[in-house]
């Protein structure tokens, strides 16, 4: 018993010594033929499929193609073949008395007694080791018991280095993704030293040659806006400008039990782009302001000129109207492109209960018209503050009510719900219109986007929605849109709370 248990011992510090699954199982078959005075031993290794991914023969002077003839014959015909199909391990007591075993072309010694046992993975027999003799008898159940004790930590052993090459090519692999990409990569642990640099970082906080590992973030860089981003309670996503006028948009994720990783991307050609189309759009639409206002003119003095037939009044009304949506579509894309330059919001405590009462109380004459109730629900205790600008939020709050007016048909019902959820503040506008089908849901809130084609006669600039999203960002909140065709559609807007702080 004390032999075995040394034996064991032994082979464990073998399987622990290298993850090269060759070395390591050769070692424990020498060990293992040693033992049991065996005359040699075999290890075959299999796939998820069945199919031989390796194997290990004792015998000197094989060659490669005989050695795969050998394995070939004792898997389909021979006692190997059967551990693996009956996965459970046998004795051979003789050879000659046991049809189990197959006798190979030139087998360059008798075989008269063998053992075998499968090496077994969670429920899977991933390989098989066999330990023959060339005497019969010569093995016993107790040496069954011991070659199985030996295939488990082998089996055990075989799992862990699969386990750890794998582990090692991702490791490589993202290794080489991380260092040849663009972006910079930083990672910090949760005190904020740094753990990682790819050479990007490295150049970006001019580390190059420099030790970095182990050292606070604020002693390598004085960027205000980077630390702010991997402070403990900062935003996740951000610009970062740099001394050189270029600006990156970081991102930063939290990893559990690690610290938080931010990766950085020079987005300066796309604020250039922005810059130019911001411009554009400031100078048309500013330009187009004295055509539109010369073409309401010459309106007033068409009729100012005499009288006009039903037929020219009706063209003069058509015109007004086509004047007057290109006025508000001018106004929405002035104001959009101010949103957008906006590059931090100035605000104060704001009721957001005001905010809401006041939006509902300006867009009652445009329900009474279509004869559309609004039904408001608001919890009446509690405080209920936003650090913003009461202006913003009260036209992000009327930009959802008049879209929901618009789509609901006359007679209809808008509802206004208003609820705490935590320390943010959730206000949803409710209308029964037509609805929004699923594929358009993800770009109801992009610039010019309508996704109810069908109601392409409702006046509309496609600009109210964005305009709803970049104030609420701006309030470092969210907006999203649930909806089904044919039963309406919620939009809502979630805010955090003014803590006082």
């Amino acid at each position: 018993m004390q032999n075995q248990l040394n034996l064991l011992n032994r082979i464990s510090d073998e399987l622990n010594k290298d993850l090269d699954p060759d070395k390591m199982l050769r070692r424990v078959l020498n060990l293992t033929v040693s033992h049991l005075n065996a005359t040699t031993g075999s290890v075959m290794l299999f796939d998820q499929h069945n199919r031989v991914s390796a194997f290990i023969l004792q015998q000197e002077n094989l060659s490669d193609d005989r050695a795969s003839r050998i394995v070939g014959t004792v898997l389909t015909e021979g006692f190997a073949g059967w551990v693996l199909k009956h996965g459970q391990s046998g004795i051979i007591y003789d050879t000659y008395q046991d049809s189990r075993w197959v006798v190979y072309d030139n087998q360059p010694y008798d075989v008269r007694s063998a053992i075998a046992t499968p090496l077994r993975r969670r429920e899977r027999v991933i390989g098989v080791l066999t330990v023959v003799h060339d005497e019969p008898n010569q093995f016993q159940e107790k040496d069954l018991l011991l070659l199985n004790a030996i295939a488990g930590q082998a089996a055990i052993a075989l799992e862990n280095a699969r386990l750890f090459k794998e582990t090692e090519q991702e490791r490589v692999k993202l290794s080489a993704i991380i260092n040849n990409t663009q972006d910079a990569v930083l990672m910090t642990t949760p005190d904020n030293r740094v753990a990682l640099l790819n050479p990007a970082a490295e150049e970006l906080l001019k580390t190059r040659g420099k030790p970095w590992e182990g050292v606070e973030i604020s002693a390598l860089t004085d960027n205000t806006a980077l630390l702010k981003l991997l402070s403990p309670d900062g935003p996740t996503t951000g610009e970062v400008p740099l001394p050189d006028n270029r600006t990156l948009w970081a991102t930063v994720t939290t990893v559990p039990g690690m610290g938080r990783v931010m990766v950085l991307r020079d987005i300066s050609a796309f604020k250039e782009l922005d810059r130019m189309k911001r411009n554009f759009i400031q100078a048309f639409t500013h330009d187009l302001r004295t055509p539109l206002a010369t073409v309401k003119g010459y309106m007033e003095l068409l009729r100012m000129d005499g009288p006009l037939t039903d037929r020219q009044e009706e063209d003069l009304v058509g015109i007004a109207r086509a004047a007057d949506q290109m006025k508000v579509l001018i106004e929405d894309m002035l104001e959009l492109s101010r949103l957008e330059q906006l590059e931090e919001l100035a605000g104060e405590p704001v009721a957001i209960r005001d905010v809401v009462r006041k939006s509902v109380s300006q867009m009652e004459t445009a329900a009474k018209a279509k004869n559309i109730q609004i039904q408001v629900d608001m919890p009446e205790a509690g405080d209920m503050l936003i650090e913003g600008n009461a202006v913003l939020l009260g036209r992000a709050v009327g930009n959802l009510l008049d879209n929901a007016i618009k789509y609901t048909p006359t007679g209809g019902e808008v509802r206004v719900v208003m609820r705490q959820n935590g320390g943010r503040v959730v206000v949803s506008v409710q209308d029964n219109g037509p609805g929004i089908a699923a594929r358009d849901l993800p770009r109801v809130f992009e610039k010019f986007f309508r996704a109810r084609q069908e109601m392409d006669d409702i006046p509309g600039s496609g600009l109210g929605l964005a305009i709803v999203k970049t104030i609420v960002e701006h309030h470092r909140g969210q907006v999203w849109v649930e909806s089904q065709p044919g039963q309406g559609s919620v939009f809502s807007i979630e805010l955090p709370l003014h803590t006082g702080d």
